[in-house]
C-alpha cells in the first residue's frame, strides 16, 4: 500500500510540474493562402493609433479582391487590390499571394496606369477586372510565416531597392482584424529616412455584389411601396 502512494504521488507530481500542452499545426498552404488573403480584404484605417500617437499619420486602406482578364500569370493565386490614402501620399499597389516552400509567398507589384483604378473596391467584384498589362512586371516579394492566429511576413536584410537607388525593407503581420506593418525606406548611402510602424484595423468588409443588390432592391421597394402608398391615400380623399 505504501508503495501505491508513492507511485500516486510521484505521478501528480508529473502531471503538475509537466502539464499538457496543445500543439497548434500548421493548415495547409492552400488554405493559408486562401485565409491571409481574406484577412487582408476590408476597408481598414490606423485611426486608433493615431489616437494614442498624434504623431502617426491618418491612413485609409482599401483592399479587395480582383479577377485578372488573363489568370495564366497570377494561376492559383489569391490577388488583392490594395488602396492606401492619407493627406500626403496615395498608393496603389497589387498584392498576389501564393503557395511556397512550407511558406505563403507574397509579390507586391506596382500598376503601370494607376489613375484608372483609384476607388476600384467601391465597385461590384465583377466590375473589377484588371488588365494584366496594367501590371508591372517586377515585384517586392516576401515570404509569409503561419503562426497561431497570425501571418508572419519580412524580407529584411535585403529589402526591395527603389528609384532612388535606396532600399524598403518591410516587416508585416497579417491579423484577423488588422494589418500591423513597418516600412523601413533607407537612401542610397544607407541612412534610415523613414522608420514608422503602422497599425491598421478593420472598419468594415468588403461588401459582396449580392449585398449592394439587396440593398439597391430593398431601397426600390422601399421607395415603390411609399410612392405606392401616397398614391392610396390620395385616392381616398377624392
Amino acid at each position: 500500500m505504501t508503495n501505491l502512494k508513492v507511485y500516486s504521488l510521484t505521478f501528480l507530481l508529473t502531471v503538475l510540474v509537466f502539464p499538457s500542452r496543445a500543439v497548434a499545426f500548421a493548415p495547409p498552404l492552400s488554405t493559408q493562402v486562401k485565409e491571409v488573403a481574406q484577412w487582408f480584404t476590408g476597408f481598414f484605417d490606423n485611426a486608433q493609433q493615431v489616437a494614442s500617437n498624434p504623431t502617426a499619420p491618418l491612413i485609409t486602406m482599401s483592399n479587395c479582391s480582383v479577377p485578372l482578364d488573363d489568370d495564366n500569370l497570377f494561376s492559383n493565386s489569391q490577388n488583392v487590390y490594395l488602396e492606401q490614402q492619407s493627406t500626403v501620399f496615395e498608393r496603389i499597389r497589387f498584392y498576389s499571394f501564393s503557395e511556397g516552400n512550407s511558406v505563403v509567398n507574397l509579390s507586391v507589384r506596382s500598376f503601370v496606369n494607376s489613375d484608372i483604378l483609384s476607388g476600384l473596391c467601391n465597385q461590384p467584384e465583377q466590375q473589377r477586372i484588371i488588365n494584366i498589362s496594367n501590371i508591372a512586371t517586377t515585384s517586392c516579394d516576401l515570404s509569409l510565416t503561419w503562426e497561431p492566429n497570425r501571418y508572419i511576413g519580412t524580407n529584411a536584410p535585403n529589402g526591395c531597392p527603389t528609384s532612388t537607388g535606396g532600399k524598403v525593407v518591410s516587416n508585416v503581420t497579417f491579423l484577423n482584424n488588422g494589418v500591423k506593418s513597418l516600412d523601413q525606406i533607407f537612401a542610397a548611402n544607407g541612412n534610415l529616412i523613414v522608420n514608422t510602424p503602422i497599425e491598421f484595423r478593420r472598419i468594415a468588409s468588403i461588401p459582396e455584389p449580392s449585398f449592394i443588390l439587396g440593398i439597391l432592391a430593398l431601397g426600390i421597394w422601399g421607395n415603390a411601396t411609399a410612392l405606392s402608398g401616397k398614391v392610396k391615400h390620395k385616392s381616398t380623399q377624392k
